[in-house]
């Protein structure tokens, strides 16, 4: 079970399973891409290898079952296609719980992205909570979200937080060349792209969402630079061509313009969506308008997660952005 970076996570983890301390409720954050699910299936895999040293050796049945998605005392809670969890799956998971484990030590109980569960998240989030207060020894829940935003404050007081970070441009080129799939000059242009987002690297290898929204984004950067109020109209609403692109891309464009503000004061450090882009934003608008066209973007990201029309997303961003 491998998971790039995030060194500091890792040492944590291993050190608590060393010591018979680990927690029995963690929660993982972090953006989109950035590998929340390998990193509950890597603490899974570390809580039942058989070393014990808080690290998964990979050689073990218990690693091999869990990198697999094999593992009986592994259980992947899983949501409907709108991000929605089932009130009676979780409470499955409530009931199940106290049954001892197949084959391991501990039962891990795997439940991601509970922010998109945007019509039962509280619900599922009251009903877990017994379950996260008393949890039996053998048990162990880990939850999965883009930020702690998403759990009631009685979860976050009774649960571990770990954050999982970007990897170095580094360790990411090294992590996507392992698999061989990919030549070197295509692993360096997503990375450039995506930086050590390794899930947006992968997307945009295989010529998805990542891919698609950081060309799109590139498109209404130009279009911006060169004031062209048209070209900018067209950009975003070509946006509007696939189900979660806009989005995507106003996530995208959000990156770029907090790396051109950077640029704008001097610093040499980037996130990565495309320093290119962000050197021209950076050249034509300066520090102080990318820092409100970044927060303008921001806030319409918000607008998309609350449903509000995309044609009024559209309308009303290409109109704001043509007057900063």
């Amino acid at each position: 079970m491998i998971l790039a970076g995030n060194d500091r996570l890792k040492g944590t983890i291993a050190a608590m399973i060393r010591k018979g301390r680990e927690p029995h409720s963690i929660m993982i954050t972090g953006e989109y891409g950035l590998g929340r699910r390998t990193a509950a299936k890597y603490i899974a895999a570390a809580m039942l290898c058989e070393s014990g040293s808080g690290t998964p050796c990979g050689v073990c049945r218990h690693c091999r079952k869990v990198t697999d998605g094999l593992h009986p005392d592994v259980i992947m809670v899983t949501p409907n296609e709108n991000g929605n969890y089932a009130v009676d799956d979780i409470r499955k998971v409530v009931s199940d719980a106290i049954v001892t484990p197949n084959e391991g030590r501990v039962k891990v109980y795997i439940i991601p992205d509970v922010d998109r569960s945007k019509i039962t998240g509280e619900q599922v989030q009251n009903i877990l909570l017994k379950l996260i207060e008393e949890p039996p020894d053998h048990t162990a829940v880990i939850l999965t979200a883009d930020s702690k935003d998403a759990f009631l404050q009685t979860i976050l007081s009774r649960t571990v937080a770990f954050g999982v970070a970007p990897c170095t441009q580094d360790e990411c080129a090294q992590y996507l060349g392992m698999s061989g799939k990919y030549r070197y000059g295509e692993i360096a242009q997503a990375v450039s792209a995506s930086g050590g987002n390794i899930g947006r690297c992968i997307e945009y290898l295989e010529k998805g969402m990542a891919y698609l929204s950081a060309q799109a984004a590139v498109s209404i950067v130009d279009a911006m630079t060169q004031g062209d109020d048209y070209a900018l109209l067209k950009a975003i609403t070509a946006c509007d061509s696939k189900k979660g692109l806009l989005r995507e891309t106003l996530v995208t464009l959000s990156i770029i313009t907090r790396d051109a503000a950077a640029l704008s004061l001097g610093s040499s450090e980037v996130i990565g969506a495309s320093r290119e882009s962000a050197q021209k934003l950076s050249a034509r608008f300066g520090a102080a308008r990318c820092e409100r066209l970044y927060r303008l973007i921001c806030g319409y990201i918000k607008k998309t997660d609350q449903n509000c029309s995309k044609a009024l997303v559209i309308n009303g961003i290409s109109a704001a952005i043509a007057q900063i």
